[in-house]
């Protein structure tokens, strides 16, 4: 039965990857992802267009998808890292631990980036995201931190992680010629050190 169930989960998320790899595909084909039909993105992938609904509430939803498998990784890899480590380089760490300049292509990043910053939806969508991870994380900082989720503290500690990582990771895409996680550091660095002025002209 075990054996059964877990081939179902990864039948489930072998089309979960499908269908939002069809919905990228075809977003970056047809240039943006307005122009995508539900339709069109179950036949790329090869399913029932009652299957991309029973998937995904909409073509952002799947378009976006790999987002909650990298927060259940550095929700987890967080919780893992506070236990003997001050709470930011347990930020830092879980942040560079997701590896996403290896597991996912450049160029398909790249261009998932720009459908991003192009579509008012997915925008949305991806602050929907956000705000359900930042809660998720925010208990782990908090309890790290002595604090209670409803301080300042944390809160800050967690908003500069987060900023820090999606500005190093904006940086990467654009300069993608030093690792991902060399990027990640420095901009954990540059936050903690203070923004004052900038390293490069201090006396």
């Amino acid at each position: 039965m075990a054996d059964q169930t877990g081939l179902r989960e990864r039948k489930k998320a072998a089309t979960k990857a499908a269908l939002s790899q069809a919905t990228l595909r075809l977003s970056v084909e047809k240039g943006g992802i307005d122009a995508v039909i539900a339709d069109d993105i179950a036949a790329a992938a090869g399913v029932s267009t009652r299957t991309f609904h029973n998937y995904f509430p909409s073509k952002e939803a799947a378009l976006l998808y790999d987002f909650n498998e990298l927060v259940a990784q550095m929700i987890g890899a967080l919780r893992e890292r506070v236990r003997d480590r001050p709470v930011w380089d347990a930020l830092r760490d879980a942040c560079i631990s997701m590896r996403i300049d290896e597991r996912f292509d450049l160029e398909l990043l790249q261009c998932r980036e720009q459908l991003i910053h192009g579509s008012p939806s997915l925008i949305s969508y991806q602050a929907t995201q956000f705000v359900a991870f930042f809660t998720e994380a925010l208990g782990i900082v908090a309890e790290a931190t002595g604090s209670d989720e409803d301080d300042m503290y944390p809160r800050l500690v967690l908003g500069a992680a987060l900023l820090s990582m999606k500005v190093a990771n904006e940086h990467w895409l654009a300069h993608p010629d030093r690792p991902l996680d060399e990027v990640i550091a420095e901009a954990f660095a540059n936050f903690e050190t203070g923004l004052a002025r900038p390293h490069d002209h201090a006396p």
